[in-house]
């Protein structure tokens, strides 16, 4: 009886692991779909800010004009090469025959980036600020300094404003880790049930 009760016990928990691995390579898979479409948009961004430094299509008579473009520049392939580490780093690891360790092991790929993830935001948040005063010098020829300062300071407001609605909605949040977290709480809670049942 005893010998039954563990072989239900083991076909029980390789049932849960497929289960909860199939979930899991699930949404590696998303999240690999993911980063392909962040590298096209990344590398549109990056066409787009050197079509500006070569064709200068908002008429800048300053080079200071561009330096909220330069920063972004330089913060977009940071971003690039960031997303780069993280997708070999995720490729590297293998379900193999322990699923929980899989996902800790994925996870603690994005614990490790919070930190760039809060210096990308802080980077994008101060270069969209900045950019309303690329545009200052030709406001004042037309619309003379008070009127250029106005229309600035309502382009920061504009900015702000959608950044803080983009927070506040979880825009910068990971929803791919929360599933992951709840992959990896599913699969303990499921195996101690198992367990309980093959001592029962």
């Amino acid at each position: 009886m005893d010998k039954h009760m563990q072989h239900a016990t083991t076909l029980n928990r390789k049932l849960i692991e497929t289960i909860i691995s199939s979930r899991a390579l699930s949404t590696v898979d998303k999240i690999r779909r993911l980063y392909n479409s962040f590298y096209i948009v990344l590398t549109v961004e990056i066409i787009f800010l050197i079509g500006i430094f070569w064709g200068n299509p908002f008429d800048f008579k300053y080079r200071l004009s561009y330096l909220p473009y330069v920063l972004l520049l330089i913060a977009i392939i940071v971003a690039f090469l960031n997303l780069i580490g993280i997708s070999r780093a995720i490729n590297k690891l293998s379900p193999g025959s322990s699923i929980d360790r899989y996902i800790r092991d994925i996870v603690a790929i994005y614990d490790r980036n919070k930190r760039f993830e809060k210096w990308f935001g802080m980077s994008f948040l101060s270069v969209g600020l900045l950019i309303p005063f690329s545009f200052l010098p030709g406001k004042i020829e037309r619309l003379g300094l008070t009127g250029a300062l106005v229309d600035t300071f309502i382009m920061i407001i504009v900015c702000l404003t959608f950044y803080l609605l983009a927070l506040k909605l979880g825009a910068f949040k990971n929803p791919y880790r929360t599933k992951l977290e709840k992959d990896l709480v599913d699969w303990n809670e499921l195996k101690e049930l198992a367990d309980k049942m093959g001592n029962d």
